[in-house]
């Protein structure tokens, strides 16, 4: 998933929280137990949800395995 967004208009109403479940479920069905997100404006969101900030470094070794981010969530 390359962008998760949600109008504002309809903000607060449990949108994302789905599309990231979805997601979530959609990794572990496909043996994927690591998510990363990469954000410049929304961390604060991905962290309520149990995402943790991640090192450059960590990321870059967990790259080599898989894909990137600048957050991780056992998923």
């Amino acid at each position: 998933m390359a962008c998760l967004t949600v109008n504002p208009d309809v903000q607060a109403q449990g949108d994302g929280e789905r599309i990231l479940k979805h997601m979530e479920n959609r990794a572990r069905a496909q043996g994927i137990s690591k998510l990363f997100v990469l954000t410049t404006r929304t961390a604060h969101w991905f962290i309520k949800r149990g995402f943790a900030p991640a090192t450059s470094t960590r990321c870059r070794k967990t790259a080599n395995a898989s894909t990137t981010g600048s957050a991780s969530r056992k998923s």
